[in-house]
Formats: C-alpha cells, sequence, structure tokens
C-alpha cells in the first residue's frame, strides 16, 4: 500500500499510468509528444514508458515520420491483447459467450442452449468445455485471460458478488453460480452482474442513451428488470436490488407480480385467452399456436387479431411505465429482452397513454444492441476492472519489481 503521497514510488506509478491513458487515447504517439501532451519530463516519460514496455501494455509500432529534423522517435501504442476477458449473458434457456480484448474488440462469441435436464455440475461443464473451445479457438490460453465477466438473472451484492432472487427456473443452479463456484473452475477472476444492469451500461456506453444522464433500460423477457441510470451512474439501491421491477404487484390483493403479467407467461397467456374467445374457430386454432415470435412477426405482417393483442399488451405495461416516470422522470426509457426487441410494435400505445397520465413523458425507443446488450456490458465491466487492475496492483507492484532488478544490476 502506498502510504504517503510524496512517495516517490507513487509518484512513478501515477506518470505511468498517466502516460498509459494518453497513449489508450491517441492511435500512436512519440515520447516527445508524451512529454509535451503531459508536461512531463523528458526522462520521466522514458523511465515510465520503459516499465510499460516491460509490462507488454504498450509496443513500438515504427517510426514517427512526422517529424523532419533530427533523430526519428519510435511511435507507441496501446497493446490491447496484453491479456483478454471471457463474457458470458445467462439467459433462460440459453448462454452467449464472448472473449474480448482491452479495446472491446470482440475476438470470438459463442451460444449454447441449456437443457432443464442439466443439473448444475452438468451444466458447468459444458460452460468450461466451451470456452475452452473459444480461447483455443482464439489461439491463446487461459494464461492470457485475466477476467471472466458474467451477467446473470438475479440480483447480485455490489460488494461480496453474493447472489439472490434468480428466476425459479435457475433455482437448481443456485450453488454454481456463485462467484466461489465460477473461481474454482476457472483460473482468473471472476465479475458478476445482474444481467439487466450490464444491459443498461452498455445501452448507456453504446447504444440509444448515450447522451441522455437519466435514463431506464426496462427488459421484457421470461423474467422482467429495470436498469437504472441517474446523472450517468447506475444506480444499485440496496443490496443491489434496484430495479426489480418484475417483483411489483400488479393489483392489489392477489399477489400477482407484474412478471407474471407483462413477462414471457403473461403474453402466452394472453394468446390463449384470445383464442378461447375468438368467435372463428378455425382462427381461434391457428393462433393458439402461435408463440411470442409469432406474435410479433403477425402483428408487423398486419394480422389484425395480433395488433389488438400488441394493443392490449402496450396497455398492460403502460400504467407501470407512468408510475416509474413519475417517481424517476427519466429522459428515455429503452426497452430490451426477447419482448423489448419488439418494442416498436407497442411504443405507440405507451406513447398514447403517459402523454395522456404521466406528468413527464420520456422518450421511448428500442435499444440498439439487439442480442448483444449484456455481453457487450459485461465486456465493459471486464475492461473497467482491468485498468483499475493495471493501476492499482500491476504497475504498482510491477513497478516496485522492476526498479528492484534495476537497482540488483547497478
Amino acid at each position: 500500500m502506498l502510504l504517503s503521497i510524496g512517495n516517490p514510488q507513487m509518484i512513478r506509478n501515477l506518470n505511468e499510468y498517466l502516460i498509459l491513458e494518453v497513449i489508450v487515447q491517441h492511435d500512436s504517439l512519440s515520447r516527445a509528444e508524451i512529454s509535451r501532451r503531459t508536461g512531463l519530463s523528458k526522462p520521466t516519460v522514458s523511465s515510465a514508458v520503459q516499465n510499460l514496455l516491460h509490462h507488454q501494455l504498450i509496443a513500438e509500432i515504427g517510426q514517427d515520420d512526422s517529424n523532419q529534423q533530427g533523430r526519428k522517435g519510435q511511435l507507441l501504442s496501446f497493446n490491447p491483447t496484453v491479456f483478454y476477458i471471457v463474457t458470458l449473458d445467462i439467459g433462460a434457456d440459453y448462454i452467449r459467450t464472448g472473449l474480448t480484448d482491452l479495446a472491446g474488440t470482440i475476438i470470438q462469441t459463442g451460444h449454447f442452449p441449456l437443457h432443464t435436464s442439466d443439473n448444475g455440475q452438468t451444466m458447468l461443464e459444458h460452460l468450461k468445455t466451451h470456452i475452452d473451445q473459444l480461447i483455443t479457438a482464439a489461439t491463446i490460453d487461459w494464461d492470457d485471460v485475466r477476467f471472466l465477466s458474467a451477467g446473470i438473472p438475479a440480483v447480485v451484492h455490489p460488494e461480496d458478488g453474493t447472489i439472490h432472487t434468480l428466476l425459479p427456473q435457475f433455482e437448481q443452479y443456485r450453488a454454481v453460480l456463485s462467484s466461489s463456484s465460477l473461481a474454482s473452475l476457472f483460473p482468473c477472476e471472476i465479475l458478476l452482474d445482474n444481467d439487466v444492469n450490464l444491459a443498461t451500461i452498455a445501452e448507456k456506453e453504446y447504444g440509444a442513451a448515450q447522451l441522455v444522464e437519466h435514463m431506464v433500460y426496462v427488459s421484457l423477457g421470461e423474467g422482467v428488470g429495470a436498469g437504472i441510470m441517474i446523472d450517468s451512474k447506475l444506480y444499485r439501491g440496496l443490496s443491489g436490488s434496484a430495479g426489480e421491477m418484475g417483483r411489483c404487484l400488479s393489483r392489489t390483493g392477489d399477489d400477482q407480480r407484474l412478471e407474471e403479467q407483462i413477462g414471457g407467461a403473461g403474453i402466452r397467456r394472453l394468446i390463449q385467452q384470445y383464442s378461447d374467445f375468438h368467435p372463428d374457430a378455425e382462427t381461434a386454432h391457428t393462433i393458439r399456436r402461435w408463440d411470442i415470435e409469432m406474435l410479433m412477426n403477425q402483428a408487423r405482417q398486419g394480422n389484425n387479431d395480433a395488433q389488438k393483442m400488441i394493443e392490449q399488451y402496450g396497455q398492460q405495461l403502460s400504467l407501470s411505465l407512468i408510475n416509474l416516470a413519475s417517481m424517476l422522470a427519466p429522459e428515455m426509457i429503452v426497452f430490451g429482452g426477447e419482448i423489448g426487441e419488439h418494442a416498436d410494435l407497442f411504443i405507440p400505445t405507451i406513447q398514447k397513454q403517459m402523454e395522456q397520465y404521466a406528468p413527464v413523458c420520456p422518450q421511448l425507443t428500442t435499444t440498439m444492441l439487439t442480442g448483444k446488450g449484456v455481453i457487450q456490458g459485461a465486456a465493459w465491466s471486464g475492461i473497467h476492472r482491468a485498468f483499475q487492475y493495471i493501476r492499482e496492483d500491476m504497475l504498482v507492484v510491477g513497478g516496485k519489481m522492476l526498479f528492484a532488478e534495476q537497482g540488483e544490476k547497478e
């Protein structure tokens, strides 16, 4: 631990990280240009660059041809492949996987289904095999992977990573989805977060909400959840449980959760009820065979029955969103998830209701990151932790070791 603000080692570490930040922000810089941009002396820059090269955080990529006079310096560039991050999106019936470098470039992606017959240990074994293959396909090994960042359908405590409030179909995996269980299988640091929180971060960093400070991401699928961004910062609440929208009561007195009304089960029930009361038996039989995806496709194709069901669904969803907008007054609500990705179909109904009843009417939009939000949020989380590790551990410890080695040689 660095104990004094005047500690020479700490000053060296701060200089090294400052120089690394400047290099990351630009495609390539010479030592002289780094000195000019940071205000650090050329000897200080040279010493810091030597340590960054030692750790392979940067690389020399060729001569600086911009200087027409005198000796040409070497251009320095950030090395985003100094280590990698495995990313996971654990959904209701699938796991999406990815491998990314520190620039956020996705190197490999994968996907495999979850089977109800799988127990927790079997699922972990399949996951380990799949990720091993992903890493092999990228021609790297586990020594090159520093973090595994996963989004899971559960409340995750932001301090200790403990999980609770899993989706019912995930209860069989509760034990194996813990940080300690995953750490016993994968030789890297484990980062767990709620999947909707990660999708919210991704939407703010890369998607529709990049230009707003206050937004809510609403995930509509088998489960229902919300991510809340206030002043461009994710609001987690007590024990990380903010945004558990699906657990709100939809009606007083019957203990029905909102998730049961507007999640996947609610839409399937809506389809069943609509077919049961349809006056035409043949049409009713056809509607009864629809799943959620078919319902959405039929609505897009102009099917009158499908459009009526979508409008009814929008009406059901409107009440909770009006309450949400009244409490938080976000600038934007972004819809995602398997149902939310079709939000353009029911946004007009919600918009009309909000204009009539809500004190403020936020912009309503569909995610720009269809199917990728959780993975991209997991990558962002991993990269954020990686640079924290570089700043607080890698340069501090490594810097001391390097200078000690230099002292011995002298």
